[in-house]
């Protein structure tokens, strides 16, 4: 099966997060023996909307599977094939612990859709098959929601086109919040230490990067 890790950082400060971390996803897709694509140039406004290409890279490449990470991810190196066994989609359902399904209702309403959420999924790591590439569907031109970026929109489109979800345990999307809910020791226990909601002050997010790095290695991960 041909495969492919998808993450995307633009700008400036983005890049100088992709250089940090990128290191560790080429080796993740080494190891297990998958393509790395980053993508760089902004096809659209929310810029995180850009991540619907992957449809497009899987339909014109060959790719049967996509996992996708966001550039400020830091991937330990003794994290397993997070594709293994995936029929279509896997990502971690957030809503389990904090429900933001009401306000993905709602907003499906705003576009003359009815849903019944089932769960609400972060889109900072999934996995998806080409099996599933109608839930990159993208909303009618010139009006893309801006609810948690693109994030809220997918999940309606993953329960508009009733794509079954496969729950990724939290330790492969381990953000601060998830980390204190669940218990997890970002060093420990996380395969993928995911910086969310951190972007406000780069230079710090920057340097917890890079801190978290070397933590990571004097542990052996």
């Amino acid at each position: 099966m041909k495969r492919a890790l998808v993450t995307q950082a633009f700008g400036d400060n983005w890049k100088k997060v992709l250089d940090l971390t990128r290191p560790r996803m080429e080796a993740y897709c080494k190891r297990h023996k998958i393509d790395f694509i980053a993508l760089e140039k902004p096809l659209i406004e929310p810029v995180q909307y850009s991540k619907s290409a992957i449809g497009n890279i899987m339909a014109t490449k060959g790719y049967e599977q996509v996992t996708f990470v966001d550039c400020d991810i830091l991937i330990a190196n003794d994290c397993d094939d997070m594709g293994e066994e995936v029929e279509m989609f896997k990502a971690f359902d957030e809503g389990a612990f904090l429900d933001r399904k009401y306000d993905m209702g709602k907003l499906a309403g705003a576009f003359g859709a009815r849903i019944d959420p089932r769960f609400y999924v972060n889109t900072g790591v999934f996995i998806i098959s080409s099996k599933a590439v109608g839930v990159l569907s993208m909303p009618p031109l010139g009006l893309l929601p801006n609810h948690f970026a693109e994030q809220t929109w997918m999940n309606i489109m993953i329960h508009l086109w009733n794509v079954p979800l496969q729950e990724l345990d939290p330790a492969y999307n381990c953000m601060t919040s998830v980390e204190s809910h669940f218990g997890l020791d970002r060093y420990k226990d996380a395969y993928c230490i995911h910086y969310a909601g951190q972007s406000g002050d780069m230079v710090k997010l920057i340097e917890q990067i890079k801190s978290d790095d070397a933590k990571l290695v004097e542990l052996g991960r």
